[in-house]
């Protein structure tokens, strides 16, 4: 378990710079640049949040238990908030309905302000994942997610769906919340008198996570290098 989160961390890093590379070779998408540069951040916050890892596994930092350090709620929990609504962006970028463009903005920010005010005046920022961020944030970002299909099946851009990295990006991310959106919500309530629960969802969380950035690190270099390849050919036809 402890290796496999070392490799779900590489996997995090080989998917950002997937995602850069893709961005340099298609510079008009800048949607995937912003994606690109979050997915490292979020290879950095995931290095912070093993030391808790480290310092469990070395007895020579086991004086660290009784800080800050061997926790990362408060890390995590800012970061989700970030982390919702990167994906909100991303997939409202995509839209073309400026109505509903507005609309999912307007709350958007109501969403971070919220959340952030949970934080602030609840016990949950150091002692457990906000269950209100990851309720709210899932149930929101499905519904954006959901609104990008309907005007895909509207529009011509379903006639070049292999083509759109934004189609395999959505198909990820959707497997990979709506399983493990329920874990984040509930893990409060099970921790110490379920131990069972803890290992099953740390198996859980690891899996889609590998799944996950595996995926996105596939998907950017196959589409990138397959567009390069298609627009060097039309070249070469004229």
């Amino acid at each position: 378990m402890y290796d496999l989160r070392f490799l779900v961390l590489i996997l995090e890093g080989v998917a950002a710079i997937s995602g850069l590379y893709y961005s340099k070779k298609n510079p008009t998408d800048k949607s995937v640049g912003f994606f690109a540069y979050f997915l490292l951040l979020t290879f950095f916050v995931e290095a912070l949040a093993l030391i808790p890892t480290i310092i469990y596994w070395n007895e020579s930092l086991h004086f660290l238990k009784e800080t800050i350090l061997y926790s990362n709620f408060w890390l995590y929990n800012p970061y989700s908030i970030i982390n919702f609504t990167v994906y909100i962006l991303y997939f409202n970028r995509k839209l073309s309905n400026k109505r509903i463009k507005n609309i999912i903005n307007k709350l958007l920010i109501l969403y971070v302000i919220i959340c952030i005010a949970n934080l602030v005046f609840s016990d949950v920022f150091f002692r457990s994942h906000s269950a209100l961020t990851y309720l709210g944030g899932s149930i929101f970002l499905l519904g954006v997610i959901f609104y990008f299909y309907f005007e895909i099946l509207l529009s011509d851009k379903i006639l070049s769906i292999k083509r759109e990295l934004s189609f395999y990006i959505s198909i990820i991310t959707l497997l990979y919340f709506l399983t493990t959106a329920p874990i984040w919500i509930y893990y409060r309530y099970y921790t110490i008198e379920s131990p069972e629960f803890v290992e099953f969802s740390d198996i859980v969380l690891i899996a889609m996570n590998i799944f996950m950035y595996g995926s996105y690190s596939i998907a950017f270099l196959w589409l990138a290098n397959k567009k390069n390849s298609s627009s060097k050919k039309l070249k070469n036809a004229f």
